[in-house]
């Protein structure tokens, strides 16, 4: 529909989109895989990006931005506590910790956007380009998915979790600690969400209220479409590469073919159910409520 979608400079943009998207959707990857799912990705990467202004604001230094993860990481870490500990179910969970994270993140703020001022050459390399124009922020996001692919299929982290989605009730019997994997799993994803939040607030130059809200529908439609499904113990992070390609693609078409904003979501939502249809193994559900 469009011509402009298909251009180098609509590619280059694309990569610069889909890199947050990325970070974001590779934070909800491991949970999944588990059998669980974090919906508070979206507002640890607001918290993040906020709390990454407001460092940035205060000590001028660019350096602070370091703490920003381990800020993720304790929010992971709240909600590995109370799932993997306190033997809560993850939706409902990390359901609560969004509108707690959401809260904190406007009553930093005081619900109005912090800018970010010259960050010198910190801010010129995530703005600037790599070879043949390929975005530093993208390079940067593909590196982090290579680390995590490496850590789900090489380590034994990543087996245990993979296990545990395949069957909790046999790992632990195999001996698979896995009140210790599940609260892990919630800390990597809390610190890798962060990640995104920094270089969301890096894009814009601002940390906003609710700046990555929009990004868990996104983040779960990209996972869920790249293959790997709800009921766990398959799929991974380079699948994951996979749906965010495909859902940015979508996000992006749309947009350069001029779709109307409340329709792109409607959109986005129809893709997500229809992901989840085909790529659920019924045959693992005796119930479905």
């Amino acid at each position: 529909m469009s011509t402009q979608f298909g251009t180098p400079a609509n590619f280059m943009n694309l990569t610069r989109q889909s890199s947050v998207l990325l970070l974001i959707a590779l934070a909800g990857t491991f949970p999944i895989i588990m059998g669980s799912i974090d919906l508070s990705v979206g507002a640890i990467a607001s918290l993040a990006a906020v709390s990454g202004a407001v460092l940035l604001r205060d000590y001028d230094s660019p350096m602070m931005l370091l703490l920003v993860p381990l800020l993720g990481a304790c929010a992971g870490a709240i909600n590995g506590l109370l799932i993997a500990y306190g033997k809560l179910p993850s939706f409902m969970v990390t359901l609560g910790s969004m509108f707690v994270f959401q809260g904190v993140v406007l009553y930093v703020s005081e619900g109005t956007p912090i800018p970010v001022g010259d960050l010198g050459g910190f801010g010129d390399f995530f703005a600037g380009s790599f070879l043949f124009g390929f975005p530093n922020i993208a390079v940067f996001a593909l590196m982090v998915m290579l680390a995590v692919a490496a850590v789900a299929k090489w380590t034994r982290f990543g087996r245990f979790v993979y296990a545990i989605g395949g069957g909790e009730s046999v790992s632990t019997l195999s001996g698979v600690p896995v009140r210790r994997v599940k609260f892990l799993v919630f800390v990597v994803s809390g610190a890798l969400a962060s990640v995104g939040g920094i270089l969301l607030m890096l894009r814009v130059q601002s940390g906003s209220p609710g700046i990555g809200d929009p990004f868990l529908l996104a983040a779960v439609g990209a996972i869920v479409v790249g293959g790997t499904p709800l009921t766990g113990g398959l799929g991974g992070p380079h699948r994951t590469l996979l749906g965010v390609v495909i859902m940015g693609g979508l996000a992006n078409g749309m947009s350069v073919a001029m779709v109307h904003p409340y329709l792109q979501t409607v959109i986005t939502g129809a893709v997500v159910v229809g992901a989840v249809a085909l790529t659920i193994d019924r045959s693992r559900l005796s119930v479905v409520k």
